[in-house]
């Protein structure tokens, strides 16, 4: 019988050690890439912890695949990047907190932490359909990941992008 050894679960990353100004900063990033979709300004850059790189970028890009979201689409990108490892020192920002499809690709591919501006119920709230099942939800029906989740960030900027979408 072959020897199975343990692999220890990666540790989540501590997102409240990190300045508000540099969470503040990455956002930012991510609704400079939103912008590149005015029509569904989902943002989404992901971030090395260990130095503040960013190492992918993407947005929604559901007209030309429905389920290229904007965290899709940076996993994505940073798969075409980097390839398939290193997750778990990683945090995804991203404009709108992530639906349960891309919360789920977040815990399976172990992305370290996820910090996210405006809420499900503001997106539904505005007229963006939604699955209203929050990302602090499905983390905890995965308890196998040991992530971090941050809401609410520049929530005042990325709720005003995605009612301006709505009004627009």
């Amino acid at each position: 019988m072959a020897r199975m050894t343990a692999v220890p679960a990666p540790a989540h990353v501590d997102l409240s050690s990190i300045p508000r100004m540099t969470h503040e900063g990455c956002m930012r990033l991510a609704i400079t890439k939103a912008k590149e979709n005015p029509g569904f300004p989902f943002g989404a850059v992901i971030v090395r912890t260990t130095d503040l790189t960013v190492m992918a970028s993407g947005v929604n890009r559901t007209q030309r695949n429905p389920t290229l979201h904007g965290e899709i689409d940076v996993i994505n990108d940073y798969v075409r990047r980097h390839g398939n490892e290193g997750w778990e020192r990683m945090i995804l920002y991203t404009t709108g907190e992530p639906c349960p499809m891309c919360m789920s690709a977040i815990i399976w591919v172990g992305i370290g932490g996820v910090v996210f501006g405006s809420s499900i119920e503001t997106l539904s709230r505005v007229g963006i359909r939604q699955i209203d099942i929050s990302s602090a939800s499905v983390t905890r029906a995965a308890p196998f990941y040991h992530g971090s989740l941050l809401g609410g960030m520049l929530a005042s900027e990325t709720d005003y992008l995605f009612a301006e979408r709505a009004h627009g």
